[in-house]
């Protein structure tokens, strides 16, 4: 599937992604008639059944892999040129794993680590909940640690102490700023379970890296599987097992039917989970191309300015377009959240150092080496031209290299949309010699 331009792609990525995040609280302040008290309107808040909506947004990926395999399976036909002698042995990998189905283990630790997060964004602001998803490079590197035998170093450690600071202060700040014991309470169970679903989302990347690194299989296709089996799971027994717990949603932890019902008796309920899957598959789109095209500090910028963006619009939705109805006021302790925030890019920056250092090696070692081909390339054609009597126009000159690393921005270094960074470099083969964190 051809990718997007790098400025469609980052534009993409910041609309999209902050559309997802918000849509996720703003349904939340959707009202509807439900099936109980005589249908009585009130909100729609069903944080597992808005897991069912993402894994069927993630599903949608279904269709950018069909595009994919069209454009692979032209591409193959084109360039298919024997590499090797006769005689050669053809290399196998004979431990390469192509069943689907062991997708669905880090499905299910996404599953519930999605339904931590929603849960918890129940009781929190939205920019807390995506400050506080920084906590995932913390257990990540932890559980990589345990049970992938990792080494952290300077930098690694140095990185996972900033980001518990930040996430200290964030987290404090909003219990902090609540003014009774009952909303002090909710705000320190949503950032408590929101924490929790970060430890399970850490343990998906762990898990998928240990078992989905022999699966011969596509970034967008992994994301696309993982989607239709977390809608299989959430349809056939978590939902279900949700609607028989006590809960607070007429006495069940989760009324399905309830939910449906809502659904389909208020447009805005529908249209807002339309919305929100659509913002998903374009956010995935847009992903791609900025994984494609840009550097690890470039996306590491990005993300920070998409919850940048995420604060700013939830407050300006609490002043201006609702009110102090939905979003967030700026408190008096509003500045330690921005301090904690800094914190956790900080971290993220530190503790990914020699990871980025690295990419921009990658970046330049490409640069040389394309160039150096094409140069071997053209010299070769000059040649056959001055053999047939016609001269070149003009000659190609060492500072050539200067301006093609002046002009060349980035360069894909991995493909794999949920695999770890270290782990889509090593799929796309530039660390076969190098020793970087481990």
């Amino acid at each position: 599937m051809g990718r997007l331009g790098t400025v469609p792609s980052v534009a993409g990525l910041l609309v999209f992604g902050t559309a997802c995040s918000l849509l996720a609280k703003i349904v939340y302040y959707v009202q509807a008639p439900g099936l109980h008290d005589g249908h009585a309107v009130r909100k729609f808040e069903k944080p597992w059944f808005q897991v069912l909506t993402m894994f069927v947004g993630m599903s949608l990926c279904i269709v950018l892999d069909r595009k994919s395999k069209k454009e692979e399976a032209k591409g193959s036909s084109a360039e298919a040129q024997p590499l090797m002698a006769a005689g050669d042995a053809v290399p196998v990998n004979k431990h390469a794993n192509t069943s689907v189905w062991i997708i669905n283990i880090p499905t299910l630790f996404d599953l519930f680590a999605t339904g931590c997060g929603t849960t918890g964004l129940l009781f929190t602001t939205v920019s807390v909940y995506q400050m506080l998803r920084a906590g995932q490079l913390v257990f990540t590197a932890l559980l990589s640690v345990i049970f992938l035998k990792r080494r952290l170093d300077i930098f690694n450690v140095g990185g996972i102490l900033l980001a518990c600071c930040g996430i200290a202060l964030v987290g404090f700040a909003n219990v902090i700023s609540q003014t009774n014991d009952e909303d002090k309470a909710n705000q320190l169970f949503g950032v408590c379970i929101i924490l929790c679903g970060q430890v399970l989302q850490a343990s998906q990347i762990v898990i998928e890296e240990f078992l989905l690194q022999q699966v011969q299989m596509s970034g967008v296709r992994v994301v696309a599987y993982e989607g239709l089996f977390g809608v299989m799971h959430c349809v056939l027994w978590v939902l279900p097992i949700m609607y028989l717990l006590p809960g607070r949603d007429a006495g069940r932890l989760e009324d399905t039917p309830d939910s449906l019902y809502m659904l389909s008796h208020t447009w805005r309920v529908a249209f807002v989970m339309a919305l929100d899957m659509l913002m998903m598959l374009g956010y995935n789109v847009c992903g791609m191309g900025v994984t494609a095209n840009l550097t690890g500090v470039a996306r590491v910028i990005i993300e920070t300015l998409r919850t940048l963006f995420v604060w700013l619009i939830d407050m300006l939705c609490w002043y201006v377009i609702t009110p102090g109805y939905f979003g967030e006021p700026w408190t008096q302790y509003s500045w330690m959240q921005a301090v904690g925030f800094v914190f956790l890019v900080l971290g993220t920056l530190v503790y990914n150092y020699k990871q980025l250092v690295v990419e921009q090696e990658i970046v330049k070692e490409h640069v040389v080496m394309e160039h150096d081909m094409e140069k071997d390339t053209r010299a070769s054609a000059g040649t056959q031209l001055e053999a047939k009597g016609i001269a070149l126009v003009r000659p190609i000159e060492e500072d050539d290299d200067e301006e093609l690393v002046g002009s060349y921005y980035a360069h894909p270094v991995g493909s794999a949309a949920h695999a770890s960074y270290l782990g889509s470099l090593r799929e796309a083969g530039h660390l076969h010699h190098r020793a970087v964190g481990n």
